[in-house]
């Protein structure tokens, strides 16, 4: 079916035929005589080895190492090159240099030497990856009367080297049996492919491992490896060599080596106010106090920020315990959890301080040699900066159509060490307003308010050792009030949580709330619109309920604070009503009514009102892929459902599913869509709910100049309802609901202030299941089918 008017179609190509002409006219005038334009860069691997995935080299892998890239281009068309291009370079006017410097961008010329170090540092790669008889040649197809240029980097991996022996030749005999305990965990294996960043991978291994153990100054550059070859066919013969340690230098200038010594904590000071900006000289003078608390000393200016047994509780090292790396790692995360920033340093004591360490080795040929080393001390100086103890935030949501207007504004408070005990304590304050041009009482209003207070530990009648494998522990405690008045009806939420959560340095995040509580009271409801419900079952959903059981959740994220390449995956379930059901039995009280049809409904109520028992879980899958430097790909996958069961007929209202607004299905409003092909009455207060929700979105992003960027987006998704007795139209079948997904594209304006990014999306309806069949595909723009969205942040 065509998306567009044949007349449509044609305005669109004339505009891009317009902007193409604009951006390719005049293409060379800076462009010296007898140069080239760089045109593309090609990247091609020829005689691909039978290797795993892994262990191949792919194109992509080469061309990072491309040094001289063409010009950008925007949706395939040079407009940055064409915008310079319009400029004179002669002048130096503000608007002259705008263009030429914040918007174009200066041609891209040829050059046979960057191509040459291209070639040279692909051939290293391939090198370091094994393929030692790899070739990388690089050819240039010129465009001689278009004055381009397109080079070709053709790599030839050949056979690669595998690893056929791996010895060891350990100098420090101390360091032997624990290292050569171990390999049996190493990544060097008999057969693997030689390939450097393994190799350093090793070293990293074995000097963390020994690091965990006290030998503060081993590192991996004690490791290194020799390769032979001679005698091998595309073999080689691997030797691991760990040096001693170099102790001083002799009176004639020759190295004495000793055995890496082990190392033992000594004084710890940890400085609450240590201020990075000012010299040693200006911290040395000022006016410290110090409290001693489980040997540890702790400076502070004025006032002690945090309590002693809190800040104490939160370091994993304690005077005469060995050195261990990893204790280290989780301090800097502890103490990131009491919002301070860190750094530790350590300090090698005198000499006088060294003890020796005597080992005998058993099963030596000799009966048992004695091996030995030193035990030193090590000093340790916690700086502790802290941040900033107080901020406020602000979020804002502007959503129209040709009939339909909402707005939305959160306003937050947030406190960082309320009781001297680093707990994050937050106020949100959250209101909204949606109007509809039609006759009528159409308007509507929110107001809410959240109060949430984590505290950096786990409240639990637990030995805090016992839990220490828990990194970044808090526990969530957290209540609320929500106000809703609608055309149809008016009701509060009241509720409360209380839970725990954990991360991991990986990015992996877990929270579990035993106790999630709400309270939801509807004391008004129109009982015209109560009766327009199709789905009798559905209308328990505007009833006041009790809706209280467990939550859980795993949010992962890569690379959260930066523009790199970023995978998100937010996995949340709850449960609720099953305790509640059990108890019924002597706190409940069974109630049953008349529905259509001489059916009947029979439910129970615990202190007089109706609990909610259901089931709920849902994925949310996003990514960020950065094609180049100025542009973006990014997804969202989103599938959530849930099912009411024992106690209940449906989920309830705030726990159903709705579809589109800013962060959702952008050519639509929120709660427009679905359910399923239901039809849509433009008339009525929007209230499209489900109880499944299915949703994928596309953006493709790209930089146009300065702080200004752009989108192209497209949205595919809609949500169903499958509670008993719900309308066929509304339902979720596998063999029918591709048929019944919405689709929207539009384009996106973003500006970025640093602080915060402000979005502009306007999103038009390609495909919409909620209007009678012959109508559901648009062939041409029509306003009253679009909607625009302004918002802060993206939306995925």
């Amino acid at each position: 079916m065509p998306l567009l008017r044949p007349f449509s179609l044609v305005r669109l190509f004339a505009i891009l035929s317009v902007v193409g002409l604009l951006a390719s006219c005049r293409t060379m005038r800076y462009v010296p005589e007898g140069k080239y334009l760089l045109r593309r860069n090609i990247v091609e691997i020829e005689g691909v080895h039978k290797a795993s995935r892994r262990e191949r080299v792919l194109p992509k892998d080469l061309m990072p190492y491309v040094q001289q890239r063409p010009n950008s281009r925007l949706l395939g068309v040079g407009i940055y090159l064409g915008m310079y291009n319009l400029t004179d370079t002669a002048k130096h006017s503000g608007w002259q240099r705008f263009w030429r410097e914040k918007v174009g961008e200066a041609p891209v010329i040829y050059d046979p030497r960057q191509a040459e170090r291209s070639r040279q540092m692909m051939q290293l790669y391939l090198t370091s990856r094994g393929y030692l008889d790899g070739t990388v040649t690089d050819t240039v197809e010129y465009a001689r009367r278009k004055r381009k240029a397109t080079v070709r980097y053709v790599a030839r991996e050949g056979k690669p080297y595998l690893v056929s022996q791996i010895r060891y030749r350990i100098e420090d005999d101390f360091l032997e049996p624990i290292i050569l305990e171990d390999t049996v965990s190493g990544l060097l294996k008999i057969g693997m492919i030689y390939d450097r960043e393994v190799f350093d991978a090793e070293r990293e291994r074995i000097s963390a491992r020994l690091q965990n153990m006290g030998f503060w100054s081993f590192n991996k550059g004690y490791i290194s490896y020799t390769v032979d070859t001679v005698g091998f066919d595309h073999a080689m013969r691997l030797t691991v060599h760990v040096r001693r340690r170099v102790a001083y230098m002799d009176a004639e200038g020759r190295p004495v080596l000793e055995n890496h010594p082990v190392y033992r904590l000594g004084r710890i000071v940890v400085n609450t106010d240590y201020d990075p900006t000012r010299s040693p000289e200006e911290l040395e003078r000022m006016p410290w106090d110090t409290v001693r608390y489980n040997g540890i000393d702790i400076l502070y200016l004025d006032k002690l920020r945090l309590r002693e047994s809190i800040l104490a509780g939160a370091l994993r090292l304690s005077p005469n315990e060995l050195y261990d790396r990893s204790s280290v790692q989780r301090t800097y995360d502890n103490i990131r959890n009491l919002q301070y920033s860190a750094n530790i340093l350590f300090t090698e004591l005198p000499y006088d301080t060294l003890r020796p360490v005597e080992v005998t080795r058993a099963g030596a040929n000799d009966g048992g040699r004695v091996v030995s080393t030193t035990e030193r001390n090590l000093g340790c100086l916690i700086q502790c900066t802290p941040n900033t103890r107080q901020n406020f935030n602000v979020d804002a949501e502007i959503s129209t159509t040709a009939d339909y207007y909402s707005t939305a504004l959160s306003l937050g408070y947030q406190n960082k060490n309320l009781f001297r005990g680093a707990e994050n304590f937050t106020v949100n304050f959250r209101g909204a307003y949606e109007f509809m041009k039609n006759k009528g009482r159409h308007n509507s209003y929110e107001f809410g308010v959240n109060v949430g207070l984590d505290i950096p530990r786990f409240l639990l009648p637990i030995r805090a050792d016992k839990l220490a494998k828990f990194p970044l522990q808090k526990t969530n405690i957290s209540i609320s009030y929500d106000i809703q008045r609608r055309p149809d009806y008016d009701r509060t939420i009241a509720g409360g949580t209380f839970g725990y959560s954990w991360s991991w340095r990986n990015g992996g995040r877990f929270q579990i709330n035993p106790a999630d509580i709400n309270v939801v009271s509807v004391p008004w409801i129109d009982p015209d619109f109560k009766n327009s419900i199709e789905n009798p079952y559905l209308r328990n959903s505007y009833e006041s309920q009790l809706i209280a059981g467990l939550s859980a959740g795993y949010y992962f994220q890569t690379n959260p604070n930066t523009k790199a390449d970023n995978l998100s995956i937010r996995l949340v379930g709850d449960m609720n009503g099953n305790l509640l059901r059990g108890l019924t039995s002597w706190l409940g009280k069974r109630t049953t009514i008349d529905l259509e049809d001489s059916d009947h409904e029979s439910y129970y109520k615990i202190f007089g009102i109706r609990f909610a028992q259901y089931a709920r879980l849902s994925l949310d899958l996003s990514q960020r892929i950065n094609l180049t430097t100025t542009t973006q790909l990014a997804w969202r996958f989103f599938i959530g459902g849930g099912v009411a069961y024992g106690n209940s007929t449906t989920l309830p209202f705030e726990r159903l599913y709705f579809a589109g607004g800013a962060n959702s299905m952008r050519g639509w409003q929120v709660r427009t869509l679905g359910p399923g092909e239901t039809l849509y009455k433009r008339e009525t207060y929007p209230n499209q709910l489900g109880d499944f929700r299915l949703e994928l979105n596309l953006e493709y992003r790209f930089a146009v100049f300065g702080n200004f960027g752009m989108a192209v987006f497209a949205d595919a998704g809609n949500v169903w309802m499958n509670a008993k007795g719900s309308p066929a139209s509304a339902r979720f079948r596998f063999d029918s609901f591709y048929k019944e997904i919405a689709l929207d594209t539009g384009l996106g304006f973003r500006y970025d202030l640093g602080f915060v990014l402000l979005r502009l999306d306007w999103g038009m309806k390609l495909h919409n299941p909620n209007v009678p069949r012959p109508e559901r595909w648009h062939s041409g723009f029509r306003l009253k089918e679009t909607a625009l969205h302004f918002a802060i942040g993206l939306p995925f």
